[in-house]
């Protein structure tokens, strides 16, 4: 049965609740399930005379969403990859990190993966955590952050109800891997993902364009009050690296009309990586550009487009990004004066400098719980990813998170290095220079918890580590049977 056959639900679900296993008894996931929707429905029954009518019509809405997400997780991951960047975000989150914002995607993900546990509890061919090479290293990451805020609740320095939903958004982006690797098995498949990765990405450059006459930074569309622009430059570079990978795995048989439509879309992101005025995103262009040099065999075409973009560069600069670089080495007067590091007779703006001075801190509070540190929540607040994982979790929650890195890297390019398919080789290549670009994005920002980057890095990697295995499944044909049992084993 393939997964995406629905058959016949009602009687499907009966006869799975009255099968028992060879041992007599029924099995323990459909138990779970009848026992949650039971619960559920009870809920519901409780409550529904006693709330007000628009959560009501909310309740009516994620159950129907559960019902399209039952009968077709197919459906729900496409309806999830235009929540990532489009959905409207709830709360507001103060610069020093306090408050909680909730999007509704969060919503979407909490009810498709309910619905996709229910599927795996009732067709059999269906996988929870299906084997993949980064099930160790997220395996680990997702304990330490787990334990380390465990203990930091126990110590009371972390709040109980902030910790856990923080820690559950970390879990949240994992959810996002496994359901989109557990899905993934046909070229077409992969490739239509791609296609609405990339409307969702036009999409974003396009609103994000249309804000620059306000004056202002621009940021993601549908951030509220005080949005990050450094967020959207992130997802810009990550989402430029596919499609700049695309573009170098081009031959002279691909039309012309596809090379162009690559181009167009590198061109229209530069605007709002220029404008989002993130100098962290345009720090992480350096390295960037580099990996593609040192990978890619079109050197030449690299090496012309760096030369084309200095000279050109400096005459068609736009005055408030020329501002923006330069403010970063500009002195201050009176209070702020005081407030600016100096590093080799180079004085840094207000904002580099605070980094500066909360990583001296930070470091000093590690040394007093360098094992767990304080867990997730548990110290203030760092806008800096790798200082943030070594206070927070402790040595062993960043070498978790330096490891499950690694592991992303290697098998990126050994997917990249195996395959000659160019299409899979632009991705893989794309992705692996999109990883190197967090990576840097990270050291000046939360790179690997921010919603709007992680949602489609981690489905980008699903992506990724699904080429070898659909080229397994192409090996053994159609058999529902073999490619059943090749999905489980994780090939």
């Amino acid at each position: 049965m393939s997964t995406e056959k629905t058959g016949e639900p009602i009687k499907t679900i009966i006869r799975a609740y009255m099968k028992e296993t060879t041992s007599g008894q029924i099995e323990a996931r459909v138990i779970v399930l009848f026992v949650s929707i039971f619960i559920i429905a009870l809920l519901l029954g409780s409550f529904v005379t006693k709330v007000r009518a628009d959560i009501v019509l909310a309740a009516v809405v994620g159950i129907a969403l559960f019902i399209l997400c039952f009968l077709s997780v197919k459906y729900s991951l496409y309806a999830l990859i235009f929540a990532m960047l489009l959905s409207p975000q709830f709360g507001e989150r103060t610069t020093e990190g306090g408050g909680i914002t909730i999007r509704l995607d969060d919503f979407m993900l909490i009810i498709i993966s309910f619905a996709w546990f229910a599927r795996t509890a009732i067709y059999k061919e269906m996988t929870l955590l299906k084997k993949t090479p980064l099930n160790r290293p997220i395996g680990y990451y997702t304990l330490a952050c787990i334990v380390a805020t465990g203990f930091g609740m126990m110590f009371g320095k972390v709040h109980i109800a902030r910790g856990f939903f923080f820690v559950f958004k970390y879990i949240e982006y994992f959810v996002v891997y496994f359901m989109a690797v557990n899905l993934i098995d046909n070229r077409k498949q992969l490739r239509n993902f791609i296609i609405a990765l990339l409307v969702v990405f036009v999409i974003v450059c396009l609103t994000s364009i249309a804000q620059i006459p306000q004056g202002e930074r621009i940021t993601a569309p549908f951030e509220g009050k005080g949005g990050e622009p450094n967020t959207l430059g992130g997802y810009l570079l990550l989402m430029l690296s596919i499609v700049t990978g695309l573009l170098l795995n081009t031959d002279k048989d691909d039309s012309m009309k596809y090379k162009f439509l690559l181009l167009s879309l590198i061109f229209f992101a530069f605007i709002p990586i220029g404008f989002s005025q993130s100098r962290g995103t345009w720090f992480s262009l350096l390295p960037w550009y580099i990996t593609f040099l040192v990978i890619s065999k079109k050197k030449a075409v690299l090496g012309i487009s760096l030369a084309i973009v200095v000279i050109v560069s400096p005459a068609i600069m736009p005055k408030p990004i020329k501002e923006r670089f330069m403010y970063t080495f500009e002195k201050q007067k009176g209070w702020a004066a005081k407030q600016q590091e100096h590093v080799g007779g180079v004085t840094l703006d207000t904002s580099t400098s605070e980094r500066l001075t909360s990583t001296k801190f930070a470091l000093e509070a590690y040394v007093r719980h360098p094992v767990f540190g304080y867990g997730v929540t548990g110290w203030r607040f760092l806008d800096q990813q790798y200082l943030k994982t070594l206070v927070e979790t402790g040595v062993f929650g960043f070498m978790s998170l330096l490891y499950l890195l690694y592991v992303l890297l290697r098998e990126t390019r050994k997917v990249y290095t195996s395959t000659e398919d160019k299409f899979h080789k632009g991705i893989a290549m794309g992705f692996f220079a999109g990883i190197i670009a967090m990576m840097t994005h990270a050291i000046g920002a939360n790179t690997f918890i921010i919603v709007r980057i992680m949602e489609p890095f981690w489905f980008l990697a699903a992506i990724v580590v699904s080429i070898p295995q659909i080229y397994e499944l192409e090996k053994f044909g159609d058999s529902d049977s073999l490619r059943s049992e090749i999905r489980k084993a994780g090939v």
